[in-house]
C-alpha cells in the first residue's frame, strides 16, 4: 500500500483477523480494550496507559495511520504548525515524539534545505516513519526517550513537540521540557492540548515557561479544527535568546 494514499478499511471481523496475523494476539487485545473501555476513561487510563511506551508501540501502524490521515483537521493543523515553525527560519529542527513523521514531512516542504531529526520511543512508529518519509532527503530518525535525548547541549536550533508532553505524567513532562531547553539553541516549540482524557494529562506549557523565567515569543490557540479542538489547543514558542 502507498502510505500517502488512504484506502477504505475492510470490515471489522476481517480487520481483527488480519491484525492478529500481522501483529499477534497482544495487539488485538490492546485494540479490543481501547474500544471496549470507551465509556470508562479512568479504567482505560489504569489498564491501557500505565506504560505509555508500550501503548504507542502497540498502537503505531496501519490502523493509527489511517485514523490520523483520515481526519482533515489533523492535516490542517500540521500544515498550520509547519508554517509557524518555518516562520522562525531555524537552521535545524528536532521533533521529540515524531511518530510516523507527519509533522517532519510538512516542515520539509517549507524548509527544503534544513536538517531535520525525529526521535520517538516507539519502534513501530519509527518503522512506519521510514516508509512515510521515504524519498524525502535530509531527515534522520532516531529511537530514543525524550527524557534523555542523546544529543549535546545547544546542538539543534529549534526543538519541538507535537501532542507529546500531554501524554506524560507531570514529572516526565517537566523532564522533556528541560531536555528540549538543554538541546535547543534558540527556540522550543510546543503544540499540546490542555484538556484531560484517559491518555492526556493536559498542560499549560506557556505557564511553565513563564514560571521558569523563560520568555515566550508566541502563545495562543491553534485556529484549526472544531470549536472544541481550538479551545483545548495551545501553541507556544519559548525564546532562549542565543543568536
Amino acid at each position: 500500500m502507498n502510505r500517502t494514499e488512504l484506502e477504505s478499511p475492510p470490515l471489522l471481523p476481517l480487520r481483527a483477523v488480519d491484525a492478529w496475523r500481522r501483529r499477534g494476539a497482544r495487539y488485538v487485545w490492546h485494540k479490543a480494550l481501547r474500544r471496549g473501555l470507551r465509556r470508562w476513561p479512568s479504567c482505560k487510563r489504569r489498564i491501557l496507559y500505565r506504560n505509555p511506551r508500550l501503548y504507542w508501540t502497540l498502537r503505531g501502524g496501519d490502523d493509527y495511520f489511517r485514523e490520523q490521515e483520515g481526519q482533515p483537521a489533523r492535516s490542517e493543523r500540521s500544515e498550520w504548525l509547519a508554517d509557524r515553525i518555518a516562520s522562525y527560519r531555524p537552521t535545524s529542527v528536532l521533533e521529540i515524539g515524531c511518530g510516523y513523521g507527519k509533522q517532519l514531512r510538512a516542515i520539509r516542504h517549507r524548509l527544503p534545505e534544513v536538517p531535520l531529526l525525529g526521535l520517538d520511543f516507539s519502534p513501530t512508529q519509527l518503522d512506519y516513519a521510514k516508509g512515510f518519509l521515504d524519498g524525502i532527503g535530509g531527515v534522520s530518525l532516531m529511537l530514543g526517550d525524550g527524557q534523555r535525548v542523546p544529543l549535546p547541549d545547544k546542538s539543534v536550533d529549534l526543538v519541538m513537540t507535537s501532542a507529546v508532553i500531554l501524554h506524560n505524567a507531570p514529572e516526565i513532562a517537566d523532564q522533556i521540557r528541560r531536555e528540549a531547553i538543554r538541546i535547543a539553541r534558540r527556540w522550543v516549540v510546543h503544540n499540546e492540548d490542555t484538556d484531560v482524557t484517559y491518555n492526556r494529562f493536559g498542560y499549560d506549557s506557556a505557564a511553565w515557561y513563564r514560571a521558569s523565567g523563560i520568555r515566550l515569543a508566541e502563545v495562543g490557540v491553534i485556529p484549526v479544527g472544531s470549536q472544541d479542538e481550538v479551545a483545548r489547543s495551545q501553541f507556544c514558542v519559548a525564546e532562549l535568546g542565543e543568536w
